[in-house]
Parts: C-alpha cells; sequence; structure tokens
C-alpha cells in the first residue's frame, strides 16, 4: 500500500510538474520578443547600432551571432516540444514506467542546461565583438529594453530590486 502511495504521489508530482512546464514553454514563444521593433533585426536593433557606434565588421558579427545562437535555440526548442508531448503521453498512461518518465525529466533537464549554456556562449561571443565600452552601453540599452518591454509585475519586482 506505500509503494502505491509513492507511486501516485510521484506520478501526480510529474504530472504537476510536466504541466507546469509545458504552460510556462507554451508561452515562450509569445513573450521572446515583445515588440515589433525588436524584430528581425527591425528598427530597434538598428537604434542600437547606431548608439553603440559600430564598424560594419562589428554588426555582420553580430547578426552573425544572432542568427546562429537563433537557430541552436530553435532546434533545441524543437527538441523540448516534443520530448514535453512523450513526457505528457507517458504520465497519462494507466501504468506509469517511471524508468522511462526519469529519462525523459534528465533529457528535459539537460536541454535546458544546453540552452543556458548557449546563452552564455552568445553572450561572450558579444562581448569579444564589441569593445568594453560598447559592451557597456550594450548590456544598459538592454536591461533597459527590458525594464521597458517587461509584464507590469515584472517592471515592479525590477524597480523594488534597485
Amino acid at each position: 500500500m506505500t509503494q502505491l502511495r509513492i507511486v501516485l504521489f510521484s506520478g501526480l508530482w510529474l504530472y504537476v510538474f510536466g504541466v507546469v512546464a509545458w504552460v510556462h514553454a507554451e508561452d515562450f514563444p509569445a513573450t521572446e520578443v515583445s515588440s515589433p521593433t525588436w524584430k528581425h533585426g527591425g528598427g530597434g536593433i538598428q537604434e542600437i547600432y547606431s548608439q553603440l557606434h559600430l564598424t560594419e565588421t562589428q554588426k555582420k558579427q553580430l547578426e552573425d551571432n544572432k542568427n546562429q545562437h537563433r537557430a541552436q535555440m530553435k532546434a533545441i526548442w524543437e527538441q523540448m516540444k516534443a520530448d514535453r508531448q512523450i513526457f505528457q503521453q507517458e504520465l497519462m498512461k494507466p501504468q506509469l514506467n517511471m524508468n522511462k518518465i526519469n529519462a525523459l525529466h534528465s533529457r528535459l533537464k539537460a536541454l535546458e542546461a544546453q540552452m543556458a549554456d548557449d546563452r552564455l556562449n552568445s553572450v561572450l561571443a558579444v562581448r569579444s565583438i564589441l569593445t568594453p565600452q560598447q559592451f557597456s552601453e550594450f548590456s544598459a540599452l538592454m536591461h533597459k529594453h527590458k525594464l521597458d518591454h517587461a509584464k507590469p509585475h515584472d517592471a515592479q519586482e525590477h524597480a523594488e530590486q534597485k
């Protein structure tokens, strides 16, 4: 009886975790770009380039880095989406296969870690392209953009942290 409770509780916990992760994942693409001027190298990014006084070489390198990073993120995102779907299907089965559920969960965590690593590598690439002064200004502009386009609750949290 105790083992049944453990299995049922574990299944419920995994289901809740899966639903929360799925809901969060569904919101990710919609919130990724909140302003049309920042979309795909639109007016916002050109404005940043002019404020930073970038050379043509720097602009090209930044665009290449952005395109490479987006391609990597898209590939990982698609894999995560597929794995989440399989994960959900496993949770809905009458007989839980904990080995498969744990393996899928581990794979999802590994993909999330890969996304974090790729984000860091992209930031480090930007840092190597820009001068220290440009990078400092770029960071300030990106932070301002994030605050300007944050949800009201997020903006309030950022203001409280200062």
